[in-house]
């Protein structure tokens, strides 16, 4: 059983018996979640040593060793990212932690190491980051329809060994390690392949290709770890035997705010990818420095998801980049957005809306839209609209098969083998 079928509450409860050895929720969880990343690194053959240390101090061993495998790893030995070794935990706290993921591993089975159930473990587990910084992991399934109407395009238009992307609000990576695979095997149009693309090079340049960068420090450690995990699987290696040469484009800053981050660099990405948060901040100080900032977006009480737009739009798209969200869709309905549907968002070129309100799409209560846009003026008179009529009859076993999502695929799916045929008479037409 992974932890996507996993009540929440059970995480809850593990987080809240740790607490009453460490004292917070916070660092409770961060024992708890490092302890799976420790258990995932050893049981998939990622660990450069056999065995795993008992003990607290044994996962603290495990980090260490697991931070001198690659530069990027170094934040797991950081206690300003993991303050476990400020913290000691009791043996009884550790025994419920050891206990928990026995019965509830939070790992994939032998023939993937992707961590995306490693990553919404990190969500369950951190009441803090979940309510205080909006942390909310992407479904895959949402991220690949995500990629395929921005990242593959780019890649198509750019080539894949020279296209990049930046998921600003990346979370635990979901959509990164996504992007990380397009870019890796780029999806082929007709026949033939691309060769040198399932080697050493093809991880490097995927690693090079891909970038994220979160508030939440942990978080994006956790990226860092399942980029390489996926590299050193494909690979065929642990990661200490991953060259340190390999990028690893990963960051911890505020996406919104900080200017001095080389992976927020203007101007930089192909593909701007995101499911940013949908919250107003809470600090007054933080609310005001994003309103001075993002004037143009940032009305009244404000969702942080326009900022993001600008973000993208604005700032980190080359020219006629293709910039994909998952938001909320809030901004249809309340005053804070008529300044952003009026005035920002008729200046870009408007690809796709698509309405996912009706979809069953887990953790996200609030009701959302995909938008994508080109970081350019707008071109033609035409926008791809999917409207949603229903919303799902009960709550889908499986959310990806769910009769709203499936709709909505298949809408996709559709529109966009229309367009590739369009494209090829128009283009037997010039011949």
């Amino acid at each position: 059983m992974t932890s996507r079928t996993l009540s929440p509450t059970a995480y809850d409860k593990l987080t809240a018996t740790v607490a009453r050895d460490t004292g917070d929720r916070r660092t409770a969880a961060l024992w708890a979640h490092a302890a799976a990343l420790a258990r995932h690194a050893h049981d998939h053959g990622l660990a450069p040593a056999d065995d795993r240390p008992p003990g607290p101090d044994g996962l603290l061993k495990s980090l260490e060793s697991l931070a001198s495998c690659h530069p990027a790893l170094a934040p797991l030995a950081d206690p300003a990212v993991l303050p476990l070794w400020e913290q000691p935990l009791g043996s009884g706290a550790w025994a419920a932690i050891e206990e928990f993921w026995d019965r509830h591993p939070a790992l994939e089975d032998e023939h993937r190491v992707d961590g995306y159930a490693l990553g919404d473990a990190y969500q369950l587990l951190s009441e803090e980051a979940r309510k205080g910084r909006a942390l909310c992991q992407t479904p895959p399934w949402v991220a690949r329809l995500l990629l395929r109407l921005s990242l593959e395009p780019a890649m198509e238009e750019w080539g894949p060994a020279d296209v990049r992307m930046i998921d600003p609000a990346c979370g635990t990576g979901h959509i990164a390690v996504a992007a990380f695979h397009m870019v890796r095997v780029p999806p082929l149009r007709g026949r033939g392949s691309h060769p040198g693309w399932g080697g050493p090079q093809a991880v490097e340049r995927a690693l090079a290709s891909v970038s994220g960068v979160d508030l939440d420090g942990y978080a994006a450690a956790l990226t860092a770890y399942r980029l390489l995990a996926c590299s050193a699987s494909v690979l065929g290696v642990r990661l200490d035997q991953i060259p340190a040469s390999f990028p690893v484009n990963v960051a911890a800053a505020d996406s919104l705010l900080d200017r001095t981050e080389p992976l927020l660099a203007a101007g930089t990405y192909h593909a701007c990818v995101a499911n940013p948060p949908y919250i107003t901040p809470k600090d007054p100080a933080v609310r005001d420095q994003v309103r001075a900032a993002y004037p143009q977006v940032a009305a009244g009480k404000y969702s942080l998801a326009l900022p993001f737009t600008a973000l993208m739009l604005e700032h980190l798209a080359v020219p006629g980049g293709f910039v994909a969200q998952l938001t909320a869709n809030s901004f249809m309905k309340r005053e804070f957005g008529r300044r952003y549907v009026t005035e920002f968002l008729p200046r870009f070129d408007a690809r796709w809306i698509i309405d996912t309100s009706g979809a069953f799409i887990p953790g996200h209560g609030t009701p959302t839209c995909i938008l994508v846009h080109r970081a350019r003026p707008p071109v033609g008179d035409t926008v791809t609209v999917i409207r949603g009529n229903r919303g799902e009859p009960h709550v889908p076993a499986d959310p990806a098969r769910g009769l709203v999502w499936r709709a909505i695929e298949d809408a996709v799916d559709s529109r966009l083998a229309w367009d590739r045929f369009r494209a090829g008479a128009d283009r037997a037409r010039r011949v």
